[in-house]
């Protein structure tokens, strides 16, 4: 087997010197583990060494030639080198495991068309634009349309994608398309929105793991952790301590974003969990400004209007995200609940259903899906995502407690009474299984009494949209 490849050991950084250093004596003492070596490779990555990166990745890849992530994260980096050749036969080798991910499409779109290749990166385009990337894709086509001077064809995919996005690359490449057909005032609007230089990019999930392995993630991890225990001063010292070397400008980077942008996201979490909101909205706000690709800052920035009870803001919020993050499953889950909080019950239903075509079989959306149901009196389909997610979590007691009540209303009393038992066992609040128990004695006895309007039985009981860190 070959040695592993060494790379900064020189470094005065004695916590990275020890993090590599762990990570290396892991290969020698498994030289046939391909995970391990990819590990590796993922933290040169991560804290600065292509060049080393790429090689170790090379090597995951002789020991496990059917995983698609060591070809694939090699051919990036070949990619942000310039060697696109390499980078494209890389690609062909991940490709060839799993031609279904539309991020590589995208790629392989992008750099043949930055080889001058542009019908083969139409092609590409295509492929992806059929695997889901819909917007991502359409700016690409659009991009091969103005290396073809097709500019009134790059303007039609182009301004239905401008009107929702905020992407400044997209605004700027609109204005070059409008100013070469002559629209000059359009023009002038458009490329006024696109200053920033920011590069157009989207959410490459099997990537964003690389960041895990950046020196200072395990303590990050402890940040987060303590955030959502509460401990947020704790956390907020660790998070500015991480800063120094992942500053807020790294954020807006086409390179090593992920850390810095986390950081500041997770900033403005914790804040927000500690009761300043306003300041909290601020941290987000910025985060948008220096990167407005990024997908949590809008997650977060609309889970702080909820708690001042401003559904609007944090739905307009969440559309802004969801424009340039259309697939993002639970994006689309948070908007059904800022819906639901508006009383907006069919387009919370809607959205929810949305979450669930993107991120199936999430216990918390179909709770919510089944709330909506209540609402809406369709008390067969809320007893079915009740029953649904009780059989994904067994231990969700609100979900027993809410099959209870649907089925009850349903004319099921005897399914009710056993439902309400079992949420009864696992720790229902007490009030609210007295509560149900009363509505069951009167459905039982065709009493026509009732009890107050359903969205206050439980409202303070549900549980709050969980944020990400």
């Amino acid at each position: 087997m070959p040695e592993p490849v060494i790379a900064g050991m020189e470094l005065p950084d004695a916590e990275l010197r020890e993090f590599l250093g762990e990570l290396i004596q892991g290969v020698r003492a498994t030289p046939a583990s391909a995970s391990m070596r990819g590990r590796l490779g993922m933290a040169y990555e991560a804290n600065g060494f292509p060049d080393a990166a790429i090689a170790t990745y090379l090597q995951a890849e002789s020991l496990h030639p059917k995983d698609f992530r060591w070809p694939y994260f090699a051919a990036l980096l070949l990619a942000k080198k310039g060697l696109h050749e390499d980078a494209l036969a890389a690609l062909r080798r991940a490709m060839a495991i799993d031609a279904d991910y539309a991020p590589a499409w995208l790629w392989q779109g992008t750099w043949l068309l930055t080889m001058d290749r542009q019908s083969d990166a139409l092609l590409a385009f295509d492929q992806a634009h059929r695997l889901g990337a819909g917007l991502e894709a359409d700016f690409g086509r659009a991009a091969v349309s103005m290396a073809q001077g097709k500019h009134a064809q790059a303007v039609a995919l182009l301004e239905p994608f401008a009107r929702e996005s905020t992407h400044p690359h997209v605004h700027r490449t609109l204005g070059r398309a409008l100013m070469a057909l002559g629209r000059l005032d359009d023009a002038r609007l458009a490329t006024a929105r696109g200053r920033e230089p920011m590069p157009f990019g989207w959410t490459d999930a099997r990537t964003a793991q690389t960041a895990s392995y950046a020196r200072g993630y395990a303590s990050f991890a402890v940040a987060q952790s303590l955030s959502s225990e509460g401990s947020t001063d704790q956390a907020l010292e660790i998070f500015k301590r991480l800063q120094g070397r992942h500053p807020e400008e790294d954020c807006g980077r086409e390179q090593n974003f992920f850390f810095a942008c986390n950081l500041l996201n997770s900033s403005s979490i914790a804040h927000g969990r500690a009761g300043r909101i306003r300041y909290a909205i601020e941290l987000a706000e910025r985060g948008i400004a220096i990167n407005p690709n990024f997908m949590p800052f809008y997650l977060a920035i609309a889970d702080h209007h909820r708690q001042l009870r401003d559904f609007d803001s944090a739905l307009r919020y969440i559309e802004q995200g969801l424009a340039l993050h259309p697939r993002n499953g639970h994006a689309h889950a948070q908007k059904g609940r800022y819906l639901f909080g508006l009383g907006r019950y069919r387009q919370a239903k809607e959205a929810l259903l949305s979450a669930l075509r993107f991120a199936p079989e999430k216990p918390i959306t179909l709770f919510y899906l089944g709330f909506v149901e209540v609402e809406l009196e369709d008390w067969g389909s809320a007893a079915r995502r009740f029953q649904r997610v009780v059989q994904i979590d067994p231990d969700f007691a609100l979900g027993h407690l809410y099959l209870a009540r649907s089925l009850g209303e349903g004319g099921r009393i005897d399914e009710a009474g056993r439902a309400l038992a079992v949420a009864r066992e696992r720790g229902a609040d007490a009030d609210e299984i007295r509560t149900t128990q009363r509505r069951l004695r009167q459905l039982a006895a065709q009493d026509d009494a009732t009890l107050p309007p359903r969205r206050d039985w439980a409202d303070a009981k549900l549980p709050a949209p969980a944020m990400r860190n």
